[in-house]
């Protein structure tokens, strides 16, 4: 895939992150962020200032769609950031050079990935909008529902793509 499909893909998930999944409140709070699956499967081969550029921009849009100020930003490029290190520590060197390809992979490994890659998202995301100490039980319990919440719709999505993938050929 070159670059071009990967930004009009990103474009597609910003889209309906901004547009509809922002504005589901699961329990008053918990809101998916299914744009997420596509950096848990960008090709680490492909460019990283690419990468992180998108992360920014992505989290930006979601930003003014959200009202949020550069929140949604902060975090995607923080978990971004790590996410060679959670690629190294699920997955090994192997797929150092490739795409992350989810259903090609234990379901357990696929379970913690997106689990740990959901968890450094909203715990970022929760603690830069609480912005204070005292309310850290809030944001610890923000983050537990969010992260089970995403990677759920994750995990569905990506059963759900992968599935359409396979049938395809």
């Amino acid at each position: 895939m070159n670059s071009l499909s990967y930004i009009l893909r990103l474009v597609g998930w910003v889209l309906l992150q901004g547009i509809l999944l922002n504005n589901i409140n699961l329990f008053g709070y918990a809101n998916p962020a299914l744009y997420l699956l596509f950096f848990m499967t960008y090709p680490a081969v492909e460019n990283k200032i690419l990468l992180f550029f998108l992360a920014t921009l992505s989290g930006l849009v979601i930003d003014i769609f959200s009202q949020t100020s550069g929140v949604y930003s902060c975090a995607t490029l923080s978990v971004v950031f790590l996410r060679p290190l959670l690629i190294r520590l699920f997955f090994g060197q192997n797929f150092e050079g490739q795409e992350i390809a989810l259903l090609q992979v234990s379901a357990t490994l696929r379970i913690l990935y997106i689990f740990s890659f959901a968890l450094v998202f909203h715990l970022i995301f929760s603690l830069l909008e609480a912005f204070q100490w005292q309310l850290w039980l809030y944001s610890i319990d923000r983050t537990m529902v969010n992260v089970l919440f995403t990677a759920i719709v994750c995990l569905f999505v990506a059963q759900l793509v992968g599935n359409r993938k396979e049938n395809k050929y």
